[in-house]
């Protein structure tokens, strides 16, 4: 499966970023290759981010906002949003506490919680 969240720099150890939509870079992490790499955004926010992360193959985009445009997007591209909190952590930290189940998913009903 492969996981993704907006950074603020292009390192691999940077922390997740609050800034969905205006991220400058994205961390994408493979747990079947044990990879991590970090893409630069080129977009402007809105349905072309999700486009990026789907040529990359995301399947799950863990962050700590999401709004009404972001969760649209997601289902039009076949990801999953999950809310990963608002504490500074880094990416490998949030996809371990995915896997254990702590991160509620993101959804049409309930994305004004993460807003």
């Amino acid at each position: 499966m492969k996981y993704a969240s907006p950074f603020k720099m292009n390192k691999e150890d940077s922390a997740i970023t609050k800034v969905l939509g205006k991220a400058k870079y994205f961390g994408i992490y493979d747990d079947a290759s044990n990879q991590l790499e970090v893409i630069e955004n080129h977009e402007t926010g809105g349905p072309a981010i999700f486009s990026e992360l789907k040529r990359h193959n995301v399947d799950v985009l863990l962050t700590p906002h999401a709004g009404p445009g972001a969760v649209k997007a997601a289902v039009q591209f076949g990801m999953k949003l999950y809310y990963c909190g608002d504490e500074r952590k880094l990416l490998l930290e949030a996809v371990k506490e995915f896997q254990e189940g702590k991160y509620p998913e993101i959804s049409a009903e309930n994305f004004q919680q993460f807003h």
